[in-house]
């Protein structure tokens, strides 16, 4: 399984003793699983791919429609005695500003997704370094009581397993284990759900879009499963048998065990469904956006200064107008660092 930050790939069955798959298997194999995956990951790009789009058409529909003039505007009005300049715009103009502000908020929110899933790989790693990893017949050993195995890793992604499930499972089930990992690092599942999670952060407008990543990770456990079942002649029950080992010894820091899964694992037929309906929507609300900033767009005029005349001319006023706002964003900053929980030491 695929942990909620850049951790990729938290696996439902801890691994141990490293047992290949026999050089007859067909391991690398696309299984229907994988296939859905894969189709899933690719819609999820093209998302992405129009969602960028739209962004770059809204974006350059308004420094089109917009003209910035360096010094005083024509239009002002008095207020306190103060000459205060203001923006005009029609209502062309005001549209493709709106739609341009809710393209910048989605470039933001998957910049700031992007830049959580970074740092939290970059503290998964010095977790990782304090845990002497030391390298295993293809997979690195770490040291932790508790039964783990996953995989890591954006560009070059490893298999990890603990100490305390090398103990634990019989070597079938390690070995299906092993598989089941082995596959997420094949296939780069934690690059690809880490791309689908930014994905879902940008388009935050759309509604039900989190299904798009839930099912993305869904469909990278039914692949991993398949090709775990591959490496012991078409059998589950050693992935079986681990899953329950590993929820039993887990108590209740054991991740839930998925129905489907087991339902697959038992021979029940899965449906490769996608959301479809939520891919459908993203989909035709990106359009409508960028076919309303080029309809908008073409009659769209609006115009303003970079030289307020209020600004230019009583600078002290403005930062008398500043010292206020930035002491009220310390005294934010500094109550929000009060609040916050103190790190908790991890077990070893």
């Amino acid at each position: 399984m695929v942990t909620p930050e850049a951790q990729p790939a938290r696996s439902t069955a801890p691994p141990a003793a490293a047992t290949r798959p026999s050089a007859n298997t067909p391991h690398h194999a696309r299984t229907p699983a994988a296939t859905a995956a894969g189709r899933a990951f690719a819609a999820s790009v093209l998302l992405g791919l129009l969602a960028l789009a739209s962004t770059i058409v809204v974006v350059a529909r308004l420094v089109e429609s917009w003209r910035v003039a360096p010094g005083p505007a024509s239009h002002a009005i008095s207020f306190l005695g103060q000459r205060l300049s203001y923006p005009t715009a029609n209502g062309g103009a005001i549209v493709v500003t709106a739609l341009a502000g809710l393209g910048l908020l989605m470039a933001a929110a998957a910049g700031w997704r992007a830049a959580r899933e970074l740092l939290a790989y970059r503290a998964f790693r010095r977790i990782i370094a304090t845990r002497s990893p030391r390298a295993l017949d293809g997979a690195w050993l770490i040291e932790d009581d508790r039964p783990l195995a996953f995989c890591a890793g954006l560009l070059r992604p490893r298999v990890y397993v603990s100490t305390a499930a090398i103990g634990l499972l019989h070597p079938p089930a390690l070995g299906a284990v092993l598989a089941h990992e082995r596959q997420h690092a094949r296939r780069h599942d934690p690059l690809r759900l880490v791309c689908c999670r930014i994905l879902v952060a940008a388009l935050f407008f759309i509604p039900r879009v989190s299904r798009l990543a839930q099912r993305q990770q869904a469909l990278a456990e039914l692949g991993a499963d398949e090709a775990a079942m591959l490496s012991r002649g078409g059998d589950g029950s050693a992935l079986a048998n681990a899953m329950l080992s590993l929820s039993r010894a887990g108590g209740t820091d054991a991740p839930a065990i998925d129905p489907e899964r087991v339902d697959h694992l038992l021979g029940e037929r899965i449906r490769w469904c996608l959301p479809l309906t939520v891919c459908f929507g993203a989909t035709v609300a990106l359009s409508v956006l960028i076919a309303l900033s080029l309809l908008a767009g073409q009659a769209a005029a609006g115009t303003a200064t970079l030289a307020p005349p209020f600004l230019s001319g009583q600078p002290c006023v403005s930062v008398l107008a500043i010292i206020p706002a930035a002491a009220a964003v310390a005294t934010w900053s500094f109550g929000r660092a009060r609040r916050a929980p103190r790190p908790v030491a991890s077990r070893r």
